[in-house]
């Protein structure tokens, strides 16, 4: 009984969400709040790059385009 519960006190930490706050490292940084909400299973020091995507719609067709990727370091938003 002991492991079940060991294990549903793992599956509970790893749902947890969490905020990580970034800065870029290979630009100046603009000063623009960059926050990401990551699952607990995600450290946000395991974060070294941030991009956006673009919804594209072309030809009937839809896509995402990244654009504006950078090198970042991120923390816990909470610190």
């Amino acid at each position: 009984m002991t492991g079940v519960a060991a294990g549903v006190m793992l599956l509970v930490a790893c749902g947890k969400e969490h905020q990580c706050k970034c800065v870029t490292t290979d630009v100046p940084d603009d000063g623009t709040l960059k926050v990401l909400v990551m699952d607990g299973s995600i450290s946000c020091d395991d974060i070294k790059e941030m991009a956006f995507e673009e919804h594209v719609t072309s030809g009937g067709g839809n896509r995402l385009r990244t654009v504006d990727v950078h090198q970042v370091e991120c923390r816990s938003y909470g610190e």
